[in-house]
């Protein structure tokens, strides 16, 4: 048994330690904040994170040839494991003020906040002395490639071996650095800049996709006749593409975009090999899949047309985001506990993705954005709005993880028992995610 204080009790003497590291935390995430990395590249930041986590005492686990890393404080006591995770990638902005100059490499979604504020929290636990209190175990998780870019960079290492899936989750998961976690807290920065908590609403899931045009390349101006455009072909396969679009159903939340990476070598040639880049979204499954075999179509369709053929290669993106209710119930009770009633408020549906859905397929999760940021995630105006999100952030996720360990974690097992996964376990999960990687030859 834990020794016994009342939560408000605890809560005091998290707020007591943050006041104390509090100028870590921010120096943490001003250093995260000016060196930006992409997702798998995250070596200095990793490297940073380790040689912090020394200083206090706490070596960390990680895995080969992968960024990510793990480290798990014990009470000694039965009860759940509380996962705290960060992300510790950025995206490519190079409009924003703070980016890498070479790399594009910016913290345009905030995971620099988001990963000092998980090793902050991690640590108000482990050193307030909050633990001696409470049942179970808490686990520092920090992540790498939350965001999904530099697909034909990943896509080069997933054949080679050295990774599994685009995201870094599912490389985790895959790796098990999830095993024996029983459900995982995280933050994002929120753009609401309205000082309030507000859990996430369900998210879009998406397939990736790849498209390589092949034709026949000639002078074009000489013999334009002899030649098979690849271009024109793309072109083609995009109106298809975008006329399609009338056939999603509104209330599945269908996206699908996608970027030329190459499209062709100089103008005073046919283009012969043009590759395109493209999501297929939708917050289920089964539109996923929908509108993945209509972009097939279409692509097939634009090659057929000019006499030339499209290699399209599809992999699992990212599952659709399923909020845990009973997670979020307790997120804004907490919120509203330790900031002041109507700080938490109920999450909204998104079109955007995130990995965390794959995660949700096998156990409970929790993204709670905190509103104290301006500006659209992933754009240069992305910054902070209010530094007091360094206090809040940290305090709300500790907070949080004590509410579910308190009386022998019983609200965390509230939670367990409430939960329905998707997938049995990881390895079920992986053999799923496997089934997705496929190449088709069009038409």
């Amino acid at each position: 048994m834990a020794l016994e204080r009342t939560y408000a009790e605890l809560l005091e003497l998290l707020r007591k330690n943050l006041k104390k590291q509090l100028p870590e935390i921010e120096a943490n995430g001003d250093w995260f904040w000016v060196h930006p990395e992409t997702g798998f590249r995250e070596w200095e930041t990793q490297n940073y994170c380790l040689e912090f986590l020394k200083k206090h005492g706490f070596e960390a686990e990680t895995w080969p040839g992968v960024t990510g890393f793990r480290c798990r404080y014990d009470t000694g006591r039965p009860g759940p494991c509380i996962g705290i995770l960060g992300e510790m990638d950025s995206v490519v902005c190079f409009g924003h003020p703070d980016c890498n100059p070479k790399t594009g490499a910016a913290h345009a979604c905030g995971h620099a906040v988001q990963t000092a504020s998980a090793i902050g929290a991690f640590l108000l636990l482990a050193e307030s002395g909050v633990m001696e209190y409470l049942s179970g175990s808490i686990m520092l998780l920090c992540v790498p490639a939350e965001e999904c870019l530099e697909v034909e960079w990943r896509l080069e290492e997933i054949k080679a071996g050295r990774l599994h899936y685009l995201g870094g989750k599912p490389e985790l998961m895959y790796r098990g650095a999830f095993d024996n976690v029983d459900l995982v807290l995280c933050m994002h920065t929120g753009t609401r800049n309205d000082r309030t908590i507000q859990p996430a609403g369900r998210h879009n899931g998406f397939i990736s996709k790849t498209a390589v045009f092949h034709g026949k390349a000639t002078h074009a101006a000489v013999a334009p006749e002899q030649g098979k455009n690849a271009l024109y072909m793309a072109n083609t396969a995009m109106t298809a593409l975008n006329a399609l679009r009338e056939t999603f159903r509104d209330e599945d939340m269908v996206r699908v975009h996608l970027i030329l990476s190459r499209a062709g070598e100089n103008s005073n040639v046919i283009p012969e090999t043009v590759k395109l880049e493209a999501h297929c979204r939708a917050n289920n499954l089964e539109a996923e899949l929908d509108a993945a075999e209509k972009f097939d179509r279409a692509m097939g369709a634009g090659a057929y047309a000019f006499g030339g053929n499209v290699l399209v290669e599809t992999q699992p993106g990212y599952m659709p985001y399923i909020p845990t209710r009973r997670l979020d119930e307790i997120a804004i009770e907490v919120a509203d506990e330790v900031f002041g009633a109507g700080t938490g408020q109920p999450g909204q549906p998104t079109a955007g993705s995130e990995d965390m859905g794959d995660l949700c397929t096998i156990l409970p999760v929790i993204q709670v954005y905190v509103n104290y940021m301006q500006g659209m995630h992933h754009t240069a105006e992305h910054r902070i709005a209010d530094r007091g999100i360094y206090e809040v952030s940290p305090l709300f996720l500790a907070a949080f993880a004590a509410r579910l360990l308190e009386e022998d974690g019983r609200l965390a097992d509230e939670v367990l028992e409430s939960y329905t996964p998707r997938f049995a376990d990881v390895k079920e999960y992986c053999a799923f995610a496997d089934r997705m990687f496929s190449e088709k030859n069009l038409p």
